[in-house]
């Protein structure tokens, strides 16, 4: 019984201890955010990127004639040009311009299928952590549609 009792202040007192740590870390949500870009519209501009890069991948592969399976692939890019159509009518418009997929080292996309489903895989992974970040709860709710589909390209593309 005095196992039981332990078991509860621990979890209460760990509770406690959080909720101070967040209280006296001076975190007051998003209105202390110092850009003109909110945390969300952030993790939008990520997700945006990241949809150019693997539509450019699958667009390459395709383009190359080196796809095994062109009708999988091509409705996959299709499914993410699809997403970045709905990713980009949730940006604010504010002038702050679109995130380009060059921007970044890995935006050259590689035109074979190895690497694919590690694309796919990695991009679920990030939709997952991005709906955790997010304050709305609309756009959690998109990024996790998103993300279960890209779980789904995972799961149908052939181990690299």
């Amino acid at each position: 019984m005095r196992h039981d009792a332990l078991n509860r202040r621990t979890v209460l007192g760990g509770a406690l201890a959080a909720a101070a740590a967040l209280g006296l870390g001076g975190c007051r949500g998003a209105d202390w955010y110092p850009s003109e870009i909110s945390p969300d519209e952030y993790l939008l501009r990520s997700a945006i990127a990241e949809k150019q890069r693997l539509i450019a991948r699958y667009a390459a592969l395709l383009d190359n004639g080196r796809s095994t399976d062109p009708e999988l692939h091509e409705a996959f890019r299709s499914h993410h040009e699809r997403h970045l159509a709905v990713l980009r009518e949730r940006l604010p418009e504010h002038g702050g311009g679109e995130p380009s997929p060059s921007a970044s080292p890995e935006a050259r996309p590689d035109p074979d299928e190895r690497g694919l489903r590690v694309a796919e895989e990695a991009a679920a992974a990030n939709r997952l952590r991005q709906l955790g970040e997010a304050a709305d709860p609309a756009l959690a709710q998109l990024f996790a549609g998103i993300g279960a589909c890209e779980a789904g390209h995972a799961h149908s593309l052939p181990e690299a």
